[in-house]
C-alpha cells in the first residue's frame, strides 16, 4: 500500500475517534505528528499496519454479522411470436335468437406476441355449428404487437330450437393456431 493511503487509512482512524468523542492523550501538535511518522515508518519496515482496537466509552455498538444473501434473478420471459389475448365480444354466451335469425358476432382480439400480424392472418371455421358463417375470414389489416383487432362474421341461428356452438381458431397465414374463440346462442 503507498504512504498517501496509509495516510489516509490514519486520518480516518483520526476522525472516526474524534467522533467517537475518544480522547487522545497527546499534548500538541508535534507528538501528533512524531507518532503519525513512527506509524508510517513501522509500516515501511512491516508491510503491515495493526489498527487499535477501540473499546466503547458508554453504550455498547451492536456486532454486525456479514451473511451471505442470495438475490433471484428475474428470469427472462417472452411470450410466442403470435399471442392473443381476448378483449371484447359483441354476443355473450347464452344469447336468445329467433330461429333462422341473422346477427354478427365479432371478437377484439389484442396482438401480446412479438411478431405483427399480417392482413392475411384469419379466423377459420374449426368445429360445432358454423350457423351459416364462412370457412375463414381474414383480418384485413396488420396488426402490431399490442395493438388490437375487431374481426366481425355474420352468422344466422339455426331453424331448430336448441343451443348451438361454434368453434373458431385464429390462424397464421401459413395455417398455424394461434388461439380460439366461440360463439354459443339459444335459439328460442
Amino acid at each position: 500500500m503507498p504512504k498517501i493511503r496509509v495516510f489516509v487509512v490514519l486520518m480516518m482512524a483520526a476522525a472516526v475517534l474524534s467522533a467517537c468523542n475518544f480522547p487522545l492523550e497527546f499534548g500538541d501538535s508535534e507528538e501528533v505528528e512524531n507518532a503519525v511518522a513512527e506509524t508510517v515508518a513501522a509500516y515501511e519496515e512491516k508491510e503491515e499496519v495493526s489498527v487499535p482496537t477501540l473499546l466503547p466509552t458508554s453504550t455498547p455498538m451492536p456486532t454486525v454479522t456479514p451473511q451471505k444473501v442470495e438475490i433471484a434473478k428475474p428470469v427472462a420471459t417472452k411470450e410466442p411470436c403470435n399471442s392473443a389475448y381476448f378483449v371484447y365480444e359483441t354476443v355473450p354466451d347464452n344469447t336468445k335468437y329467433a330461429p333462422g335469425a341473422g346477427f354478427d358476432k365479432g371478437w377484439t382480439l389484442r396482438n401480446v406476441g412479438y411478431c405483427t400480424w399480417s392482413s392475411d392472418y384469419k379466423l377459420t371455421f374449426d368445429k360445432g355449428d358454423q350457423m351459416n358463417g364462412p370457412a375463414f375470414k381474414e383480418i384485413g389489416k396488420e396488426v402490431k404487437p399490442n395493438e388490437e383487432v375487431e374481426i366481425i362474421l355474420k352468422l344466422a341461428a339455426p331453424m331448430e330450437k336448441g343451443t348451438y356452438r361454434g368453434d373458431w381458431m385464429l390462424q397464421t397465414a401459413d395455417g398455424d393456431d394461434i388461439g380460439g374463440m366461440w360463439v354459443k346462442i339459444v335459439v328460442e
